[in-house]
């Protein structure tokens, strides 16, 4: 199939053109085409076909891909897929006219850099030939114009590349012809002039010549009141003097220094297109420069774009290598005489003084447009005297360093490539046929090089000398913990040495900063690590923001509480563990130890501020950095979120480091968080480590309460099975202490493992004593108001609701605030009084839950109240309330999985269906929470389960042998099948 852009957007397909749709359709197809080979977002589509997109836009798009994708299917090809957040167009064995016409017009530039010129005007010719009238032209402009004006720009540079071939062939009277049109649509193209007035020399009228500088003189002064620009005002002095006569006639070649380009770049598309608009736009700033770390790709894509944009320096490309980043930058001063020798000036007439050299050096350029690349530059020092005086020239720069210094210039990051494009690159490196044999583990080799275009080249350009080696086993070695560097190298291509050479440019305060961070084993991290790392209060950040100007640490960008946030990858984090020890400061041991304990100091700070209600735990001192502390203080649950996964670290590093305490005393002060947002696979993962390494080498006080954080965690994750040997535990660690209330905190516990079994006899003896305990003077409110709640908890589930409530109640007023722990209690007291009837005060008291949840981000105490709340409007008559606020709560409960909570929803989905008449839904839901029941180990909530469907086999018609066996050694008071099952018993 054959796209077309250059003119009205089309597919084409065996000379039939296939009716795509309307404009809204062709612009889609125009984008996805312009990305072609790579994703385009849905909601850059969405944000360009919409000022202000409706609710049903999405959908809208959807729909016109789908029409787009039927119309190209009619010719038996399917190129647009769908791509994670948009869509995909494959080129693949179809031809698209905008990428003929920029290999055609790349064809002709070359030729015509290397003096042939015939050659030239015939691809040129032949690029120009593809254009059928305006580019986009049927797609509005309001959505076009940009792209257009860029397409439309890349044609017209082709256009005077094309004039100049021939007349360099000796065609002025072919150039005369062509150059008018473009000159009547384009009348302040400066280029356009220069080439219509040398043309009108070589012709022999030099009189017109002179009659056209002249009036293009009055025309830019008349129209734009400027005067045009000095290369114009320079041919004008020179058809006056008749040096431009005698310079067309001669054949000397301006300088074409760029070295061979690589061919096309890949994922390299926009800034490709961004830097040829700069290099070529009047009024643009004369300098872009190229920043980005070793080994991203930076000089490649400058001299790329150079040869893109080679016809719009007629007099010259050069090419200066600065060594910036080795261990002898290039002196400007050389460089300035080099170059001068390049632009024709003899050796021996080369001033030796530093200002007449410099004078000379902007004297000869001033009235020619040349393009010079400085590749590696390592300051501004050494850039600033190479800069032309004159805005003729443009000069393309690249360094590791941002050269802040600069002022005016265009900066351009270069980061590493998205991950379709490096695989791209891998595959291209390595081969199709060997990329497909092992494409899975072709990915997770990019993945390991992070994308990162020397290690992807390195990577593949290794495996791709070595045909004997699979991909599987090389990625086996680059995933190593150590070592994964010597594989990165092949040739002259190494990963090591590129980011080596920039570790070199460090100063020894920095090489430390560069080494500490490289210990941590933290995803990111924010700023005022370094300065804990130097272990210096009054840090300021210069040792960081230079390595951040030097690219070995990348900032990540402000985090939700106002952070900035840094990381290393994996390859330099490598690199800066083989950095030498520098002296000074505290040791590396201290000195990962003094950020660690920073993260405590700071969880302290936030956790102390969070509703969860749970026990608090003292910490070793710390003093946390005052700007992060007033952050954690004042948004703890942002500042947590923000710190999730560091922290998480964190504890895993403190823990190896053989901190058990610390790691323990971090994972701690996590709990309440974790435990509010059921971020519960960190949660019960740390906090078993932690566990399993204090019991080892910790104290016996940490241990009993890392327990009790593992009771909850069991609870969460309805882990019943475990909660006896826990508390147990628990209990036995607690009571090797002195410490009466985190004994009591332990008896508590063990009395609730016993209800949740269903072991009330068992339990009430636990709570009972533990709630007298609790009355004694000196026992912290909290704790007696989370005994009274267990053993009022326990009274409801043993099928005793009138003696939980007074206990509940008591509970409540001993609760202070919005906490997760006092909406607990307002939740199970609004259980019992359900139980009781009392429906109204149970509904006020789950609303208050309800709103309390949503406020604290407690996603999963938010759907158990709606769960609650469906009970009450099934009891009260409002089933289709009921219904409702159980399909909320289910998708919760499912997204979390939270076996416990999805159960509770299906028992009352049962319930509702019970009382509907709908026995058949009711057996279906109860035995799916069955299943549920029994994979948590909760042998209660198994009963009762069994309970209802006994219920439900007999309204079935099912005999006793298909009907439920319902354990005997439980109380049938606590089994709680409400009232209206009974009415099974009478179908």
């Amino acid at each position: 199939m054959e796209f077309g852009l250059l003119g009205a957007v089309r597919a084409v397909h065996d000379g039939r053109v296939l009716p795509v749709g309307g404009a809204r359709a062709r612009f889609v197809l125009a984008t996805l085409l312009l990305n072609g080979d790579r994703p385009t977002r849905a909601d850059a589509l969405v944000e360009a076909l919409w000022d202000r997109p409706p609710p049903t836009a999405r959908a809208q798009l959807h729909n016109v891909v789908s029409k787009l994708r039927a119309a190209l299917r009619t010719a038996g090809a399917d190129p647009v897929e769908s791509h994670p957040g948009g869509y995909l167009l494959s080129l693949d064995g179809h031809r698209l006219d905008l990428a003929d016409f920029r290999r055609a017009a790349s064809r002709g530039t070359r030729a015509a850099a290397a003096g042939r010129h015939d050659e030239a005007a015939t691809e040129l010719a032949a690029a120009l030939a593809l254009w059928r009238g305006p580019a986009l032209a049927d797609v509005p402009d309001e959505q076009a114009v940009e792209v257009r004006a860029a397409l439309h720009e890349e044609r017209l540079a082709v256009v005077e590349a094309k004039l100049r071939a021939d007349l360099a062939l000796g065609r002025p009277d072919a150039v005369l012809r062509d150059v008018t049109p473009e000159l009547a649509e384009h009348p302040f193209r400066e280029g356009l002039w220069e080439t219509r007035v040398r043309a009108l020399v070589a012709a022999g009228r030099r009189a017109d010549a002179l009659a056209a500088c002249r009036r293009v003189r009055r025309t830019f002064a008349d129209e734009l009141g400027i005067e045009p620009g000095p290369g114009l005002r320079a041919l004008e002095q020179d058809v006056l003097r008749g040096e431009e006569s005698a310079r067309a006639s001669r054949n000397d070649l301006p300088p074409r220094e760029l070295p061979l380009p690589i061919g096309r770049l890949t994922g390299r598309d926009e800034p490709l297109r961004r830097i040829g608009r700069l290099l070529r736009a009047d009024g643009a700033s004369p300098v872009v420069l190229l920043v980005g770390r070793g080994g991203v790709g930076k000089s490649a894509l400058a001299v790329t774009a150079a040869h893109e944009a080679v016809t719009s320096f007629p007099d010259g490309q050069l090419h200066v290598d600065l060594g910036g980043s080795g261990p002898r930058p290039a002196d400007p001063h050389l460089v300035v005489g080099r170059v001068l020798r390049a632009l024709g000036v003899d050796g021996g007439a080369v001033p030796q003084d530093p200002g007449r050299r410099l004078g000379l050096y902007r004297s000869l350029l001033a009235d020619r447009r040349v393009l010079l690349v400085l590749d590696d530059a390592h300051s501004e020092r050494q850039v600033r005297p190479l800069l032309p005086g004159t805005p003729g020239c443009r000069v393309l720069v690249t360094s590791r360093g941002r050269l802040g210094a600069l002022v005016g210039v265009e900066r351009i990051e270069v980061p590493v490539l998205d991950a379709h494009a490096a695989v791209e690159l891998f595959a291209h490196v390595l081969g199709r046929e060997r990329f497909a044999a092992e494409p899975d583990a072709a990915r997770a080799v990019v993945a390991a090089c992070a994308n990162l275009p020397l290690a992807v080249v390195v990577a593949a350009g290794r495996l791709a000398v070595q045909p004997h080696r699979r991909v599987a086993e090389f990625l086996a070695l680059l995933t190593r913990e150590r070592g994964r560097l010597d594989e990165l190298s092949v040739g002259d291509l190494d990963v090591r040495a590129s980011i080596t050479l920039s570790v070199d440019a460090l100063d020894p305060p920095e090489q430390r900063l560069f080494r500490l961070l490289g210990r941590l084993e933290v995803p990111d991290w924010p700023g005022w690590v370094a300065g804990a790392l130097l272990g210096d209060p009054a840090w300021r950040p210069g040792p960081l923001d230079r390595l951040v100007d030097l690219h070995l640490v990348e900032p990540l960008g402000a985090d939700r509480v106002g952070q900035v946030r840094y990381r290393l990858h994996d390859l330099v984090t490598d690199v800066a563990r083989e950095q030498e020890p520098v002296e000074g400061g505290p040791g590396e041991r201290d000195a990962v130890a003094g950020v660690l304990g920073g993260w405590l100091a700071l969880a302290a700070e936030a956790d102390d501020r969070l509703p969860h209600g749970i026990a608090r735990t003292a910490d070793p001192a710390a003093a946390p950095p005052p700007a992060a502390a007033a952050l954690a203080r004042e948004a703890p649950a942002d500042w947590f979120e923000a710190e999730r996964r560091s922290l998480v670290a964190a504890i895993g590093q403190a823990r190896r480091a053989g901190l058990a305490d610390l790691a323990g005393a971090l994972a701690l002060r996590l709990s309440g968080f974790l435990w509010l947002r059921s971020y519960d696979d960190e949660w019960e993962r740390e906090l078993r480590l932690c566990v399993r390494d204090v019991r080892e080498r910790g104290s016996r006080h940490l241990l009993a309460r890392l327990l009790g954080a593992l009771y909850d965690v069991c609870v969460q994750r309805d882990r019943f099975t475990e909660l006896r040997d826990v508390a147990a535990e628990q209990v036995a660690a607690a009571r090797d202490t002195d410490d009466h209330v985190l004994l009591l905190r332990a008896l508590r516990q063990a009395g609730a493992a016993e209800a949740r079994l269903g072991r009330f006899g068992d339990g009430e003896r636990w709570l009972t004593d533990a709630v007298e305990r609790a009355r004694h003077p000196g026992v912290p409110r909290d704790l007696l108001r989370d005994c009274l709640m267990a053993l009022g908890s326990l009274h409801h589930e043993a099928g005793v609701p009138e003696a939980a409530v007074p206990l509940l109640r008591e509970a409540l007023s001993l609760a202070a605030g919005v906490t997760a722990r006092a909406e607990l209690c307002r939740y199970r007291l609004a259980l019992a009084l359900t139980d009781l009837g009392d429906f109204a005060e149970a509904a006020d008291l789950l609303h208050g839950v309800l709103a309390a949840c949503e406020e604290m981000g407690d996603d999963l105490g938010t759907a158990y109240a709606e769960q609650a709340l469906a009970d009450v409007d099934l009891r009260d008559g409002r089933p289709r309330a009921a219904e409702g606020r159980l399909a909320r709560a289910r998708v919760v409960h499912e997204r979390l999985g939270s076996a416990d909570g999805l159960a509770e929803v299906l028992r009352a989905s049962a319930d509702l269906a019970v009382r509907e008449g709908d026995w058949r839904a009711a057996d279906t839901a109860l035995r799916h929470a069955l299943d549920l029941r029994r994979s948590t180990g909760n042998r209660l909530e198994t009963a009762r389960t069994l309970a209802r469907l006994a219920h439900v086999a007999e309204a079935l018609g099912k005999d006793a042998a298909e009907a439920p066996a319902v354990p005997d050694d439980l109380d049938p008071a606590c089994l709680r099948v409400p009232d209206f099952y009974a009415a099974g018993r009478t179908r």
